[in-house]
């Protein structure tokens, strides 16, 4: 099975380690990362909606590369349902994942732990809104402040320190987890960015209860072809397909395109990756 994983959940261009740990336990288990044509940080709704066009443009692509089934790396699981009505793979976001593992652990009481500041809130209020989960979410605990968004090219931005493991981020992470259980007693912390993957299994280690990476529960739900709850759209496009990617590769191809101007605080501006 040739499973797309559309982002690699930070800057990078390769896909970070725990992905083809989790494809070596399933045989036959391919991955390959698909990185959107058009892309920027979804600083509020507006950028989102462009980042929603990305990732379904990404999915389509993913399908044409002949992948059976297709990952959306990120917790706000852009575009999923607009991807999921023009292609006919199996698609499952992170989000989606990390909150219906949650949902069926212990009595199905959670908390979010993101590393992003509060307002970033709009996107885990679209995903808990969505697929029903507010009643189940006992807090969300935004780690940063709120400048933590001017560094995110730099070296002591929160994702480059956890992408080294840092021991001072880790630690103050499991703080925070430990702090959410002692006051809202839930059934599992959710990690509410895929860019806190590399250090999943290090705030599990300091947690009396299971912590849950939607990368690798996605992963595996796919994977293992466990992906109820996230069929196929029965509304799945015919004659307009081909709308999304037409209107990228006429954007990122025109001199001229009205694209939002790329900064160099931002390590996920649009780009032209082709």
């Amino acid at each position: 099975m040739k499973i797309g994983i559309i982002g690699s959940g930070s800057a990078s261009t390769e896909l970070p380690p725990h992905f083809h740990t989790e494809a070596a336990r399933f045989p036959g288990a391919e991955v390959t990362l698909i990185q959107p044509r058009l892309s920027m940080f979804a600083f509020t709704p507006y950028e989102r909606l462009l980042v929603d066009v990305g990732y379904v443009d990404a999915a389509q692509s993913a399908a044409q590369a002949h992948c059976d089934a297709i990952l959306i790396n990120s917790f706000a699981d852009y575009g999923i349902e607009a991807a999921r009505s023009a292609v006919e793979a199996p698609i499952m976001g992170a989000g989606e994942a990390a909150l219906r593992e949650a949902s069926v652990t212990g009595e199905g009481r959670f908390c979010i732990l993101t590393v992003w500041p509060k307002s970033m809130g709009f996107l885990y209020d679209e995903r808990l809104r969505s697929l029903e989960m507010v009643p189940r979410c006992l807090a969300i605990r935004h780690f940063s402040a709120e400048d933590e968004l001017s560094r995110l090219a730099g070296d002591t931005s929160v994702m480059a320190r956890m992408a080294r493991h840092e021991h001072d981020i880790i630690d103050a992470l499991g703080t925070a987890c430990e702090e959410l259980i002692a006051r809202h007693r839930p059934d599992s912390i959710v990690l509410g960015c895929t860019c806190m993957s590399p250090i999943a299994d290090a705030l599990a280690k300091r947690c009396l209860v299971p912590v849950i990476d939607g990368a690798v529960s996605g992963l595996r739900l796919l994977a293992s072809g466990n992906h109820i709850g996230s069929p196929v759209s029965a509304r799945t496009m015919a004659k307009r397909a081909s709308l999304i990617p037409d209107m990228v590769s006429a954007w990122i191809g025109t001199a001229h395109s009205p694209a939002p101007v790329a900064t160099p605080d931002c390590p996920v501006c649009i780009t032209d990756v082709e």
